[in-house]
């Protein structure tokens, strides 16, 4: 993906210094407390797409003549705040790798995690309070991180509905609110705000169909994770879902009997995989990530301005299409 891997150039570059600057001053207060902020400059370089900085940087540049460097440095607020969110993340789901590599909690300690996510999200909010003070945006924002705990909670507690779950954590906070918020301070009209808003929001609930069809089926050296986690966690997927449509009660009993606990056997996972495929829950997912992909890249071409958000999400939609 050229154009994410473009910008993810830049911005890692440009956060590094900002991080850097950020690990000179915390010395000031305490060498040793120093640490906190070299965790989150580990975390943020050990991987991640950069894809909610580059979803607010490019609609916000493609619809003004700002400064490219100063909304490269808000753009800082989504990953940092991404990084508070996934630190916190992996704490809540017991995880023991993300990326590829040791979660925070699992290479240092708990504490350490809770603390260096905190950290991060106090980074994210004082980028915002030094550059922005227009009450809409404060609102938008503040909307963003309500939005994406709230979804945490109710996937925590497990509720039936996988939609809103999908909506909050993923399509709002990933795809429409990073545009909604550049577009707004870019003082873009409403009509084309909401006309983003909707391809967005379709974007993002397939880019979260996306990840749950890699996270059951993927290969886990790819995904750099484990293909059990979300099992074992009793994740609710639409495959999931789709998979309790389809099976018999004999099945149901035994998923149940295993799915989200931690100790479950591996026999029990396969059982489940191996099933998935015979009711070709796997090709029926596979094909809906293509075809919904391919109408909403079309959709773009049609009704939508060329400009580099434009071409981004094409390119996330082609991805999609060539690793499904």
């Amino acid at each position: 993906m050229k154009i994410l891997a473009d910008f993810k150039k830049q911005f890692d570059r440009e956060i590094n210094i900002y991080l850097d600057e950020k690990i000179k001053l915390t010395e000031n207060i305490d060498k040793k407390g120093s640490d906190l902020i070299k965790i989150i400059k580990e975390f943020i370089n050990n991987g991640g797409k950069r894809l909610r900085p580059a979803i607010f940087y490019y609609s916000f540049l493609d619809y003004s003549s700002q400064n490219s460097a100063k909304v490269l440095k808000l753009s800082f607020i989504f990953e940092l705040f991404h990084s508070f969110a996934l630190i916190h993340d992996d704490i809540i789901d017991n995880s023991d790798l993300r990326r590829g590599k040791p979660t925070v909690h699992k290479k240092y300690d708990l504490s350490t995690a809770i603390l260096a996510g905190d950290l991060a999200l106090m980074l994210a909010d004082e980028i915002f309070s030094q550059e922005i003070n227009e009450k809409k945006i404060i609102d938008l924002y503040n909307e963003f991180k309500q939005e994406l705990l709230v979804g945490e909670y109710l996937d925590t507690i497990k509720i039936d509905d996988v939609n809103k779950i999908m909506e909050l954590k993923t399509a709002r906070y990933s795809f429409v609110k990073p545009a909604i918020i550049a577009l707004s301070l870019a003082k873009v009209e409403k009509d084309e705000i909401k006309k983003w808003e909707e391809i967005l929001r379709k974007t993002g609930i397939l880019f979260q169909m996306k990840d749950d069809f890699d996270g059951t089926f993927g290969d886990e050296k790819k995904i750099g994770k484990s293909t059990d986690t979300d099992i074992k966690d009793g994740k609710n997927t639409l495959i999931i879902k789709r998979f309790l449509e389809k099976s018999n009660n004999k099945e149901k009993t035994r998923f149940n009997s295993f799915f989200g606990k931690s100790n479950s056997k591996l026999e029990d996972v396969i059982w489940l995989k191996k099933n998935l495929k015979i009711y070709r829950i796997d090709v029926e997912f596979k094909e809906k990530i293509l075809n919904e992909s391919k109408n909403i890249e079309k959709k773009l071409s049609q009704d939508f301005p060329d400009n580099k958000l434009t071409k981004l999400i094409k390119e996330i939609l082609v991805y999609f299409q060539s690793t499904v």
